[in-house]
C-alpha cells in the first residue's frame, strides 16, 4: 500500500513546472557574445525591430522611449526623428559606448526582453576605467565581405561592436578595409536611422555586401600597423563577459604597477632593452604617479605596454594580480616571487 500511495502522491503533487515569465519583447539571444565578433547594442536593437516586423523608430518611440524618458515622454513624440531620444543626431557613442544613455537604453531593453546580458554589447563596463573620448565611430562601418558571407550562409546579418570603435579600420578575417560610406549613394550611416534595416543602407536601401573589393594590397602595410590594436580590442569586448568581479580602476593601476616594476627589472639586467621600452616606461610612470584617478587610454596605453609585457589584453583583464605577476615574471625572465614584492 505504501509504494501506491507514494505513487498516488507522485501524480497529484507533481514538481512545479519552470516557466519563465512572459516577455514584452522577443527574448532573441545576442549574437556571438563573449567573443571579439560580439554583436553591439545598436545591431541588437535594429535586429529586435526586424524580429517584431517594424522599424526601428516604431520600436523606439512606442516602447523603448516611455521607459527612458518616463513622465517627460509624450505621445507626440512618436512623430520626431530616433535621434530625440539619443541626444545627438549620430547617436553611435550614446548607443554602443559608456554614457548615461547606453544604461538607459541597456536598462529599457533588458526590462523589455528579461535578458540580464545586454550591457556586454555596449562598453558600459568599462566606463569610469576606460578613457571614451576618441574611442568611437561618429557613424557605422561595415565590411562588405561579411555581410554577403552570412548573406550567402543564411546566417543574420548583425553588426560587430568592434565595428564601432575608431582605430578598426579593417577586417581582420578578409584582411580588407572597413567601409564607411555607402557605395550607391556615398551617404555616411548613423548607427539608428528610422528605417535601419541590417545590410542595408538606411538612405537609398541598397545592399551593402560585395562579393568582391578593389584591390587593397598597398594597404596591407597599414592592417599589419593596425592588427595589434585590432586584436587588443576585440579581445576587451570577448573578456568582458567573462570576467569574475567587476573590473575597477585601482586593481588596473596596481596591475600597471606590476609591469612598471617588471619593465625597470629587464632594463637593468640589460640596458639595450631600454630602447624598446623606455618610452612605454615613462608614459606608465606619468600614469602611475600624476593620473592614477583618470580613465585609463586604451589605445595608446594598455594594448601597448602588454604587448611589451608579452601578455594578451585578456589576461591583463582578466587575471588576479598574483597569477598575472606570476606569468610576467615568467615572461620577461625575472627572478622575483610575488611574496618578494609584497614585502
Amino acid at each position: 500500500m505504501s509504494n501506491q500511495g507514494d505513487i498516488y502522491h507522485e501524480l497529484w503533487n507533481p514538481k512545479s513546472l519552470d516557466i519563465r515569465q512572459p516577455t514584452h519583447l522577443f527574448f532573441i539571444e545576442p549574437i556571438e557574445i563573449g567573443t571579439s565578433n560580439t554583436e553591439s547594442l545598436s545591431s541588437y536593437l535594429t535586429r529586435l525591430a526586424q524580429e517584431h516586423c517594424v522599424t526601428p523608430k516604431k520600436l523606439i518611440m512606442r516602447e523603448i522611449a516611455p521607459l527612458i524618458m518616463g513622465n517627460n515622454y509624450h505621445t507626440e513624440m512618436q512623430s520626431k526623428n530616433v535621434s530625440t531620444i539619443f541626444g545627438n543626431s549620430d547617436a553611435k557613442p550614446a548607443i554602443n559606448g559608456m554614457r548615461e544613455m547606453t544604461r538607459s537604453l541597456v536598462d529599457a531593453l533588458e526590462n523589455l526582453t528579461l535578458r540580464q546580458d545586454l550591457k556586454f554589447l555596449s562598453c558600459l563596463t568599462w566606463k569610469g576605467i576606460i578613457k571614451e573620448r576618441g574611442l568611437f565611430r561618429q557613424n557605422k562601418a561595415w565590411c562588405p565581405l561579411c555581410f554577403e558571407q552570412w548573406f550567402i550562409k543564411k546566417q543574420p546579418l548583425y553588426e560587430p561592436l568592434v565595428w564601432s570603435f575608431k582605430d578598426v579600420n579593417f577586417c581582420l578575417q578578409h584582411h580588407c578595409q572597413l567601409c564607411d560610406r555607402c557605395p550607391h549613394c556615398d551617404s555616411a550611416l548613423k548607427a539608428i536611422a528610422n528605417s535601419s534595416r541590417l545590410g542595408f543602407c538606411s538612405r537609398c536601401k541598397s545592399w551593402l555586401g560585395s562579393e568582391h573589393i578593389k584591390n587593397q594590397a598597398s594597404l596591407i602595410d597599414d592592417l599589419e600597423t593596425n592588427c595589434q590594436k585590432i586584436t587588443g580590442i576585440g579581445e576587451l569586448i570577448a573578456v568582458t563577459p567573462m570576467l569574475k568581479f567587476p573590473p575597477t580602476l585601482s586593481d588596473l593601476m596596481r596591475k600597471l604597477q606590476i609591469i612598471h616594476f617588471c619593465f625597470e627589472r629587464v632594463v637593468n639586467q640589460d640596458l639595450t632593452q631600454f630602447i624598446a621600452l623606455g618610452k612605454i616606461m615613462e608614459q606608465l610612470k606619468i600614469t602611475l604617479t600624476q593620473h592614477q584617478d583618470k580613465p585609463l587610454n586604451l589605445i595608446n596605453l594598455l594594448i601597448p605596454v602588454c604587448d611589451r609585457a608579452k601578455i594578451s589584453l585578456a589576461q591583463f583583464l582578466s587575471q588576479d594580480f598574483q597569477t598575472l605577476s606570476e606569468i610576467l615574471f615568467t615572461n620577461l625572465n625575472i627572478n622575483y616571487t610575488v611574496n618578494q614584492i609584497i614585502e
